[in-house]
């Protein structure tokens, strides 16, 4: 069984700067309102994972995978 104790990401998708997650032992739920990047972490989990395709994390290509700036460039 594979067990996650935290997540480190930079620069992956909303993920701009340095932004560590750490997991607990039991049980873990990722909330936050719409637009937060909830939906990142698990696209993050799934890529360190093996994801093939860029489309499953619900980007056109992988290049979109790297945060560019966001709205203000």
């Amino acid at each position: 069984m594979t067990i996650i104790k935290r997540l480190e990401a930079r620069g992956f998708k909303s993920f701009a700067n340095k932004t560590e997650l750490v997991f607990g032992e039991t049980f873990n739920c990722v909330v936050g309102p719409n637009g937060s990047g909830k939906s990142n972490v698990m696209d993050c989990i799934s890529f360190v994972l093996g994801k093939g395709s860029a489309k499953g994390m619900r980007a056109e290509k992988s290049a979109s995978l790297i945060y560019h700036g966001g709205k203000k460039g």
